[in-house]
């Protein structure tokens, strides 16, 4: 803690890192701009003291946060449209076929495609989240299916007796001379 006498009451100024005096003047004029819901009192009054020592006037300070302000306001209004246009994008032909294909592994983290559910809805990409839902549903329930086919076939084919095996017992044992 610096204590600085500036004509009047001595003053404990706290210093900040970096210090307020080494900011660029656009720092400065941010610290100011956004007040006390981001800036403790003492940074605000620091920074107001070294705009004063940097000469730099009230006008010049609201012309740079009316430029904020602009480049703000484009920035809004060219996220608004990509929002709207991010409503009615699809996927394509074969990006669907590919999701559909692997979507189990989609779905169990091993596998990535693109954004995934929360990213398309948080971007506004509606069509691409309920296609991309659908494609993995489909994808998922498919592939499940395919598998207990398979499954259910090949158990059949194990269990499938040969023509030797379906002899009832007693012929088998004449068969072999036991009777």
């Amino acid at each position: 803690m610096v204590i600085v006498n500036i004509g009047y009451p001595i003053l404990q100024m706290i210093e900040f890192s970096p210090p307020i005096s080494e900011r660029t003047t656009q720092e400065l004029v941010e610290i100011v701009y956004l007040g006390k819901d981001h800036w403790n009192e003492e940074a605000i009054r620091q920074s107001k003291l070294e705009l004063k020592k940097r000469n730099v006037s009230k006008k010049e300070q609201e012309k740079l946060i009316a430029k904020w302000e602009k480049e703000a306001n484009e920035y809004f209004t060219e996220l608004e449209n990509t929002l709207e246009q991010n409503q009615f994008e699809s996927y394509t032909r074969i990006r669907m076929l590919y999701i559909f294909a692997v979507a189990p592994f989609i779905l169990s983290g091993s596998w990535s495609v693109g954004k995934d559910l929360f990213e398309l809805r948080n971007e506004n990409f509606t069509l691409k989240f309920k296609q991309r839902l659908l494609l993995l549903i489909t994808g998922t329930l498919f592939w499940t299916g395919l598998f207990i086919y398979g499954f259910k076939k090949s158990e059949e084919k194990r269990l499938k007796l040969s023509p030797e095996d379906k002899i009832e017992i007693s012929d088998w044992k004449k068969k072999h001379g036991y009777e």
